[in-house]
């Protein structure tokens, strides 16, 4: 059972539309591998810098020996009730196969910040990061 979960969102799917990946994208070496690839495709997309951060986090809660597991949920470039509604289905899913009980929320602005009462009526919000560059 996973006790902190940290969350990226990709509310307009970039990552999907560029990658041709779906959502949840879990794991470390998964999102890792997605953030390098998005960056080498497109090295001004932002969700690159905000993948790069939750990895930092989960790196980071990893050393204090912390159950932590990482996860990517794309939305739709239908941004509003479609890929709201993805988002949801995908963090559904998640919190059904791993069980955590916190979240640590990763974002790169305020349009991906919109979902956060879809996570919350969900997990307990421990943090959120913003990641601007």
């Amino acid at each position: 059972m996973v006790k902190i979960l940290v969350i990226c969102v990709d509310r307009d799917n970039d990552i999907g539309e560029v990658l041709g990946v779906e959502g949840p994208i879990i794991g470390r070496e998964k999102n890792l591998e997605v953030a390098k690839n998005l960056a080498l495709k497109d090295p001004e997309e932002s969700d690159a810098n905000c993948l790069f951060g939750a990895i930092k986090e989960f790196d980071n809660l990893k050393k204090e020996k912390k159950n932590v597991e990482i996860v990517t949920l794309l939305g739709d470039r239908k941004v509003g009730i479609v890929s709201d509604s993805k988002i949801e289905e995908q963090l559904e899913k998640v919190v059904r196969e791993l069980k955590p009980k916190k979240a640590v929320f990763v974002s790169d602005g305020a349009e991906d910040e919109h979902v956060l009462p879809i996570i919350q009526s969900k997990l307990d919000i421990i943090s959120v990061r913003r990641v601007i560059v």
